[in-house]
């Protein structure tokens, strides 16, 4: 395998790079790769994006010149969920506020007790791939009441394997005491929940995201949780990072917030490297890899099934 690397700062310099390349790797969240680079990447059989989002990838382009589009979710996997469940359980029981309070010079039991209980709560998952896996083998434990999730690409008995039941996403919104969002960032899923949503969700329900920040719709979002619509919210993502000075989200009592680091754990870049690594070595093989995004791709390469 002959390997190059650059830091390149523009689109331009991408195809310079890659135009000759059978793989372009991209490590993090480049938005380098447009939908006018793609056909300009002549020999280009896949793309591999190190991490699991590729919302930076122009996917649909990727899929009708014949690509891959590869990702490493389970570099991820693990510390998301784990992250995912901080999160929960920072909300379910009021631990940044309360931990505020002490810091500010108070001790009063009765001020802000945590209302709520994992035990005997319904978890609702959107989406279901490695990372809502992990969170619901996290939650067992916890002995929730059910753990339902939604996506129309897994087979429902697979869910019902791991003890999860496949609902309609309506009924996931209505009928959850907690909803974690395990998306990818599609046209589908922009702002898969806005006011209409929220609306049909309990009044005391927590909203936990560390997919991606414009699945949810920001004003939406602040409003229902200043009026109290809906009981809180802890979010790894947000529509605009570094949020803005006026972001409504910021500030608010019932909100934790986490820079985007759910991913991160001593171990990641390794993992992020060698996972990328092994990708190559497959397709250098002509095996088909572990994880690709596209689905309905018809590649340019003749690949076979992994040994």
């Amino acid at each position: 395998v002959e390997f190059t690397a650059r830091d390149c700062e523009t689109s331009e310099q991408v195809v310079e790079m890659g135009a000759d390349a059978d793989v372009v790797w991209v490590m993090g969240g480049s938005l380098l790769i447009t939908p006018e680079v793609i056909p300009r990447l002549e020999r280009c059989g896949a793309i591999i994006r190190s991490g699991s989002g590729t919302d930076n990838i122009p996917v649909g382009e990727a899929t009708a010149h014949g690509m891959l589009v590869c990702n490493t979710p389970g570099a991820t996997a693990e510390p998301v969920a784990e992250h995912t469940m901080a999160l929960l359980l920072s909300v379910v029981r009021d631990i940044v506020a309360g931990d505020r309070h002490v810091r500010e010079g108070g001790w009063d039991e009765n001020r802000r007790r945590p209302r709520f209980l994992l035990r005997g709560s319904t978890v609702g998952l959107v989406g279901f791939g490695h990372i809502a896996r992990c969170v619901a083998e996290r939650l067992r434990p916890f002995g929730v009441k059910a753990i339902l999730a939604h996506d129309p690409m897994v087979d429902p008995k697979e869910m019902a394997a791991l003890g999860v039941k496949s609902v309609s996403f309506q009924h996931l919104i209505a009928e959850s005491d907690c909803i974690s969002f395990h998306t990818p960032l599609l046209k589908e899923t922009y702002h898969l929940i806005g006011a209409a949503e929220i609306e049909q969700m309990k009044r005391d329900c927590i909203l936990i995201n560390t997919s991606r920040g414009p699945v949810i719709d920001t004003a939406a979002l602040a409003l229902a949780l200043k009026e109290g619509r809906i009981a809180a919210a802890g979010l790894d993502v947000l529509e605009q990072e570094p949020p803005a000075d006026d972001d409504p989200l910021v500030g608010l009592p019932n909100v934790v917030i986490t820079a985007h680091t759910a991913g991160y754990h001593e171990g990641h870049l390794e993992a992020f490297w060698r996972l990328s690594v092994d990708t190559v070595i497959d397709l250098s093989r002509g095996q088909w890899p572990v994880s690709h995004v596209n689905r309905s791709v018809k590649p340019r390469w003749d690949l076979q099934a992994r040994h």
